[in-house]
């Protein structure tokens, strides 16, 4: 399968994280158990963010998940190595979007799920949206 539609017209790659596949995230069904794929895409998007000049404590900004969504494409199973492709894009003026790719790392035909996501800039001690920082603004425009 490979890359997506939408990450080939709406995202700009910022991050690529390889991962192994856990024996324990196997479920009965023989097969990884669908809320790994969102941690996967929860270390991805986290460890983007970890490269960035934010910081979490009650008086800072920062993104938020606002949505999630996930397609399942070709189940995944142990054992299994996991290349993490990151976009983003789709700027408003207070969110932006993300868009994940987990795809096989020996094999980059083989696209196991995609998600888009929309990450919103919020006071972290007041939990409201607030409007996204221009250097934020930039890093997206620029990458």
């Amino acid at each position: 399968m490979g890359v997506s539609e939408f990450n080939k017209n709406f995202g700009k790659l910022v991050r690529e994280d390889r991962m192994r596949m856990r024996w324990g995230e196997m479920d009965s069904l023989a097969h990884m158990n669908n809320v790994s794929y969102m941690r996967y895409f929860e270390e991805a998007r986290i460890a983007w963010f970890n490269e960035l000049p934010i910081e979490y404590h009650p008086k800072a900004e920062g993104p938020i998940l606002g949505t999630i969504t996930c397609k399942y494409l070709k189940p995944a199973i142990y054992p299994c190595d996991f290349l993490i492709k990151t976009y983003v894009g789709g700027m408003g003026s207070r969110s932006f979007k993300m868009w994940h790719e987990l795809i096989d790392a020996e094999n980059p035909d083989v696209s196991y799920s995609e998600a888009e996501a929309i990450l919103v800039w919020a006071d972290i001690g007041e939990g409201a949206s607030r409007p996204l920082p221009e250097w934020l603004k930039s890093i997206i425009q620029d990458e």
